[in-house]
């Protein structure tokens, strides 16, 4: 749903569907709706259904994986870049034309590490989304693979099947494996 312009850069992270999942539930729990929040399994039906927040997950990864040979776009994989941070702002820095000495570099893979932003949590909030309800934390865990703590091995593994479907149905070979786990 991002209006593309060619004059604009696009850093496109694209993280496990099922940690989405899991991550959205919490932060709309813990943010905005507190006790008014559906069951875990309502969500998940919503999820799957395309009808959350963002949207479909399988239309949003196959759209920006159609213009990853753009040469203003660019993907990352959230697990790729939790396992080298510095390799993947080495990667964004490259791709946005900035060259950085290491002494730089190192800096801004420490203030993007989840331990830094966490101890900034503040900064991140949207502000009291409803009047009676405090903002709730932006960050919980910033962790790749934790939907096993709210999703059964079924719900996972029929996820995985939906937006792999979804995906080859509109003609797409995004590469599920790459930015995602199976369940």
């Amino acid at each position: 749903l991002v209006p593309y312009a060619a004059a604009a850069r696009y850093v496109v992270v694209i993280r496990d569907p099922k940690d989405v999942l899991v991550s959205s539930y919490h932060f709309v729990r813990d943010a905005v709706l507190g006790p008014a929040m559906p069951s875990v399994e309502a969500w998940y039906r919503m999820f799957l259904n395309g009808s959350s927040l963002g949207g479909s997950w399988g239309v949003h990864a196959a759209g920006w994986w159609a213009r990853r040979h753009r040469p203003n776009v660019k993907l990352v994989a959230f697990k790729a870049m939790k396992r080298d941070l510095p390799g993947t702002v080495r990667s964004v820095a490259a791709f946005l034309g900035v060259e950085v000495s290491e002494e730089v570099l190192a800096a801004v893979v420490a203030q993007a590490s989840f331990e830094h932003m966490k101890r900034i949590d503040a900064k991140f909030h949207l502000g009291p989304l409803l009047p009676w309800r405090p903002p709730g934390a932006m960050l919980r865990r910033g962790a790749q693979g934790g939907a096993a703590e709210l999703l059964t091995r079924e719900q996972r593994r029929a996820l995985d099947a939906r937006v792999v479907g979804e995906m080859r149905a509109r003609g797409s070979d995004f590469p599920y494996d790459e930015f995602a786990d199976r369940a």
